[in-house]
């Protein structure tokens, strides 16, 4: 999702992170009516901070189109990186409480991170690019739509079912993206520079990059790396990555001494804000919900993305065709998302055995 490793550290903390703790037989002071609102107030704490999260990734687009106005675009995300590899590194520290003689040898066992990392570099790269040269609430609009390319590329490549509803679900939701781009049907094309159609293509690739990420991470059997883990090694192999790239097109590390007040607020947003707190809160969030819940509010990010790109960027939609495309697309991708990890649920279900 924008920023490009927030899945993997999700869900390799969802099995380890703080859990709603059912008790087999309650005190017998509680009743079982206040133990369940005592439950339920837990998990809708949860599922609130994983809309938090979202809504926080949402903005990535906005701040970053933002901070690129005044600073250099591999220079920011040169920063960005090295912070993410810091909050990895306090993670694998003091939630995992491994050494660096531990971490050290994990990674050089997991060689598959190493690879995946080249996948996490193209979608950072590429993600910007497309943030640089068209609307960010564009960006954000072909972002909340990597569901479907997952899908297809798991039966294209890996022999995988077609989920249910995938079809009908991405041409309601092609429909709704169409909505939302064309201002005026009457000039189709006179709406679009040739600077917008090269970023939509941009963020097209970068989504197929994310979508063949997260198909390489459920088969590359990472055993023994954890969120914080993934978080600092993917954070070197970016740093790394987008240091090479700002050397090589010579950016001018000079702007960042005349960086305006918004320009402050874009680097802050996309560093503090999207990456490192939109991590950490999704972190914990998952942790103590059920991740398909959390999973199904994955287009709200493009709320987010509305209302900071009207305030900051003057970029808002128009018509009400405008807003119609956007609610369907919305309201597809959502339900899309919730039906599948339901009927995954439902299945795991049937095929596990009893439990006493």
């Amino acid at each position: 999702m924008p920023p490009t490793f927030a899945v993997p550290a999700i869900h390799a903390y969802s099995h380890s992170g703080p859990r709603l703790k059912q008790s087999r037989t309650a005190p017998a002071h509680i009743s079982a009516g206040s133990e369940q609102r005592q439950r339920s107030n837990t998990l809708w704490h949860y599922v609130s901070l994983g809309l938090l999260g979202h809504l926080l990734w949402g903005s990535y687009p906005v701040f970053a189109k933002r901070a690129v106005a005044d600073v250099p675009k591999f220079s920011l995300l040169f920063i960005a990186s090295l912070t993410a590899a810091s909050v990895g590194a306090v993670l694998v520290r003091t939630y995992d409480g491994l050494t660096w003689q531990d971490v050290w040898g994990i990674l050089r066992r997991e060689r598959a991170l190493w690879g995946l990392a080249i996948f996490v570099v193209l979608r950072s790269v590429t993600n910007i690019i497309s943030i640089e040269l068209t609307h960010a609430i564009w960006v954000q609009l072909i972002n909340i739509l990597t569901p479907f390319p997952v899908a297809l590329l798991g039966a294209w490549f890996f022999g995988e079912p077609v989920p249910r509803y995938t079809y009908r679900a991405l041409t309601l939701s092609t429909l709704g993206a169409a909505l939302m781009l064309v201002q005026d049907w009457s000039q189709f094309l006179a709406g679009f520079t040739p600077r917008d159609i090269l970023g939509l293509a941009t963020a097209i690739v970068s989504t197929m990059a994310l979508a063949t990420y997260f198909q390489l991470v459920r088969r590359s059997r990472l055993r023994q790396a954890s969120g914080g883990l993934i978080m600092f090694q993917q954070g070197i192999a970016m740093g790394l990555a987008h240091a090479t790239l700002s050397l090589s097109t010579r950016e001018n590390w000079g702007a960042w001494t005349t960086v305006s007040p918004m320009g402050w607020l874009g680097v802050a947003g996309t560093i503090l804000l999207a990456q490192v707190l939109g991590n950490l809160v999704q972190i914990v969030a998952i942790g103590g919900a059920n991740p398909a819940i959390i999973t199904s509010l994955m287009p709200l990010r493009l709320a987010s993305a509305l209302i900071l790109g009207w305030l900051i960027l003057h970029e808002q939609l128009v018509t009400p065709l405008q807003w119609l495309g956007m609610f369907v697309a919305v309201v597809t991708i959502s339900l899309y998302l919730w039906m599948q990890s339901s009927y995954n649920d439902s299945s795991r279900e049937k095929v596990s055995p009893a439990r006493t």
